[in-house]
């Protein structure tokens, strides 16, 4: 490719990129996330100091997303941030998009939120709250909205598995099932900004069981209020809210944290037979 066409979507480009991306490539990748218009100004020394990479990185991270070189992916950074005056990082989906350029942007999106959740959830973080997972008397999932759903699906996990747990998705029931908490008891709440009102009451609430946040808001309220954050990543904006943003990283910690808990509880794989077997006959029944 040696010249920018029009409607150049480097963006999308180097998001999906991203995951076959080396050690180098995803930190000069990053500084472009960061400061897209200013990166196009920079040399490729100085965008690989900035990196702390090499100009050689800096140069394959350009061929890799398709251009001839860096002075191609400079043009290509300059021109999509001047298309509407707005940096070519702060926009996402467009109302004229063709439902197969919003597929592929999708794509992108929930892999760059998933990679960038695998980086932000820290290790010990989640192993304790598996350990307190397959330890519980009894678990409560609670979340509204999107979250909601999500702590749904967590439930079904651990429930498949014999564990004791429910989901609750209004604010009410969740207060009054965070109430009845006791020792031994665990609470996971999941809300994306960490600052929905009765999700943190209820967690405050559930004063003797261990407690859990999974939220975007390091410094939340919610992250304050839980013995245990787990930090997701996704933006809210545009056509991207946050039943979009969210949902996909907060269900791959669901996923961790339900791996997480079947290596530890012996009797989790024998139940999964057990319930496989139980809705076996109805899944064919009817079927010649």
């Amino acid at each position: 490719m040696s010249a920018v066409s029009a409607g150049d979507d480097v963006r999308t480009r180097l998001l999906a990129a991203i995951p076959r991306l080396s050690p180098s490539g995803l930190k000069v990748a990053r500084v472009i996330q960061h400061d897209p218009s200013g990166v196009a100004q920079l040399t490729v020394n100085q965008l690989a100091e900035q990196s702390r990479t090499s100009t050689s990185a800096v140069v394959r991270l350009a061929k890799t997303l398709g251009y001839d070189g860096y002075p191609q992916l400079r043009l290509a950074l300059a021109a999509a941030g001047s298309e509407d005056g707005s940096p070519v990082f702060a926009t996402d989906i467009h109302a004229a998009d063709e439902l197969s350029k919003v597929l592929h942007k999708l794509t992108a999106f929930e892999t760059e939120g998933m990679l960038a959740t695998a980086e932000l959830a820290d290790p010990a973080a989640l192993e304790a709250v598996v350990d307190a997972l397959a330890g519980a008397r009894r678990v409560q999932l609670i979340g509204i909205g999107a979250s909601g759903l999500v702590a749904m699906d967590l439930a079904q996990k651990l429930t498949r598995i014999g564990m004791w747990c429910s989901a609750c998705t209004s604010e009410d029931d969740a207060l009054v099932q965070a109430s009845l908490l006791e020792a031994g008891d665990v609470i996971v709440a999941f809300s994306h900004s960490g600052e929905t009102a009765g999700i943190v009451e209820a967690v405050e609430h559930a004063s003797r069981a261990t407690t859990v946040a999974v939220t975007a808001g390091d410094r939340s309220k919610l992250a304050r209020a839980a013995q245990h954050t787990v930090l997701v990543a996704g933006r809210e904006d545009g056509f991207r809210s946050a039943a979009l943003a969210s949902r996909m990283s907060q269900l791959l910690i669901v996923d961790t944290l339900y791996v997480g808990v079947l290596q530890r509880t012996p009797s989790a794989h024998a139940a999964l037979h057990r319930t496989y077997d139980a809705v076996a006959n109805r899944r064919t029944k009817g079927v010649r």
